[in-house]
């Protein structure tokens, strides 16, 4: 950016023609006291949080309260392939094969997930030894 410019009124021009200034809209933006809205340049947190986000943990929440343990098949975005939806775009955050990524949540989310993705039993491999305690 050859023609930078220090100053208010330059960088309001700049974000005027950002081709990506129209999703600053789809974001909560935290306010002072007096109701301005805050510079948000916090670099280890959750970031702005997107005004999609309670719809979309509604629609999990009422799904866990009318379908209870069935919303692992039954659900509006079923839980039980939570892994598989991920997949895909975690392996490129840590630059992994898909085969090589598996998503996992509790311990017991991660046996079963672990057991789904990887466990191929033969008829001379069909034993899972593990310690005891």
């Amino acid at each position: 950016m050859s023609n930078y410019q220090l100053g208010l009124e330059f960088a309001k021009n700049q974000d005027k023609n950002d081709a990506l200034s129209a999703y600053r809209n789809q974001f909560h933006i935290p306010k002072d006291k007096q109701g301005n809205e805050l510079i948000y340049m916090t670099g280890n947190s959750l970031g702005l949080q997107p005004k999609r986000t309670k719809a979309y943990i509604n629609q999990e929440l009422d799904d866990w309260a009318n379908l209870g343990v069935e919303g692992h098949t039954d659900a509006m975005h079923p839980w039980l392939k939570y892994h598989e939806y991920l997949t895909e775009s975690m392996a490129n955050i840590v630059g992994a094969k898909p085969v090589e990524v598996v998503i996992m949540n509790t311990l017991t989310s991660k046996l079963h997930f672990m057991m789904v993705s990887f466990y191929k039993p033969t008829k001379t491999r069909y034993k899972i030894l593990i310690e005891a305690g």
